[in-house]
């Protein structure tokens, strides 16, 4: 009999270690414990791709030149390779705009630099509050007349004033001067435009003409050429304006300067930007063609052509 008890007892003993260290089972003795990944999606999730937002800026005008500056959201389409994409991003012309005024001060400008100064001074008595002018000359040095972007049109004047033709031995740093521009917006948001006005002759510098291509089309930069003296130096300013969504004017005497200017600084005030996410991602390096319509009749629109995927 008393060896029973203690038989009872020793079970009872066992029994009470037992509930108070559970025995895994033989899955979990074989498999450490998992951590869920996020590469592990259930039923029903969905997986977002960071793509890049493509952003057109467009301009809209009638046969008879008048800017069309009433249109919506729902007005617009927007084709990539010939695919219709959603559109999730819109502006309308009531949008800020950031811009920088490049001004080529060469040794050939010292007989109309006056001329050139009055032409960038009306540019600016034209911006609205909520925009901002960084004017920028150059030659065979870069000289930016203020740190950044300003809105008092009173300073922009009077850093205007100090702009001073270079000596004719320096030579012209133009491809440099518009990647210094590009760079300076580069952290600025919102929409951003570059003004330049050369002649288009490059003498010297680190950067070339398809670096600076290359990396205005990728910019989001919006820019405008306006090009005075040898019309033969035209195919750099024509595809920088063609590339970015701005456009080449020529501006042969001192009148049109003055109206070259009047007339971009109209433009940007009337221009939309239409975004979208590309409904299937491109390769690195690979242009994708861009084509925008309205559903109104008898319209003409500007906006770039196309865009080099580059995440």
């Amino acid at each position: 009999m008393k060896q029973y008890v203690i038989f009872l007892l020793l079970l009872l003993t066992l029994a009470t270690a037992r509930g108070q260290q559970p025995v895994p089972s033989p899955a979990a003795a074989r498999t450490p414990e998992r951590q869920t990944s996020a590469e592990e999606v259930g039923a029903g999730e969905v997986i977002r791709i960071n793509a890049k937002l493509v952003s057109v800026p467009v301009v809209v005008m009638d046969r008879q030149g008048k800017y069309v500056v009433d249109l919506q959201q729902k007005d617009f389409r927007i084709f990539e390779d010939g695919v219709e994409q959603p559109i999730t991003h819109f502006s309308n012309v009531d949008q800020r705009f950031s811009v920088v005024l490049l001004l080529d001060t060469s040794g050939s400008t010292a007989s109309f630099l006056n001329q050139i100064k009055a032409a960038a001074e009306s540019f600016v008595e034209q911006i609205r509050p909520s925009d901002t002018v960084q004017p920028i000359y150059f030659h065979g040095e870069i000289k930016p007349l203020t740190t950044h972007g300003i809105n008092d049109p009173v300073l922009l004047k009077e850093a205007i004033d100090q702009i001073a033709s270079g000596p004719d031995n320096m030579g012209t740093r133009l491809y440099d001067a518009v990647d210094f521009a590009l760079n300076a917006l580069k952290p600025v948001p919102g929409r951003k435009a570059i003004i330049l006005f050369t002649d288009g002759e490059n003498t010297w510098g680190k950067a070339t003409m398809k670096s600076t291509l290359h990396e205005a089309e990728e910019s989001g930069v919006i820019v405008y050429t306006l090009q005075y003296g040898d019309p033969q130096q035209q195919k750099y300013l024509q595809q920088l304006a063609e590339r970015t969504g701005g456009r080449y004017i020529t501006a042969p005497d001192t009148n049109r300067i003055r109206q070259s200017f009047t007339e971009v600084a109209q433009e940007l005030r009337r221009q939309y930007v239409v975004g979208y996410y590309p409904r299937e991602i491109a390769r690195n390096g690979l242009e994708r063609k861009i084509k925008i319509k309205v559903d109104r009749e008898h319209l003409v629109i500007k906006a770039r052509k196309s865009y080099t995927y580059n995440p």
